[in-house]
């Protein structure tokens, strides 16, 4: 049977949640290529080229922003009553 001293076993332990915690650190760009990869043609086009030409926009700004890509407009072409 093997002993390990409980520092040793922390130390182990805080190895390992470091190392999860790194495996999250991406850049926008790498998550869009992900989430750019469901849904029909025209979206996954107009997501990869959001992402491409403005990476640090914000969740709302991506949704209008591709929206505005894919032709349904956004919240600058809403038209006026």
């Amino acid at each position: 049977m093997v002993v390990v001293s409980w520092s040793a076993g922390l130390a182990a332990a805080l190895l390992v949640a470091f190392a999860l915690t790194l495996v999250d650190t991406r850049p926008a760009v790498a998550q869009g290529g992900i989430v750019c990869q469901y849904g029909p043609a025209s979206y996954r086009r107009c997501c990869a080229q959001s992402y491409a030409k403005k990476p640090s926009l914000g969740a709302r700004a991506r949704a209008d922003d591709i929206d505005a890509c894919m032709g349904k407009g956004g919240k600058t072409s809403r038209k006026k009553s």
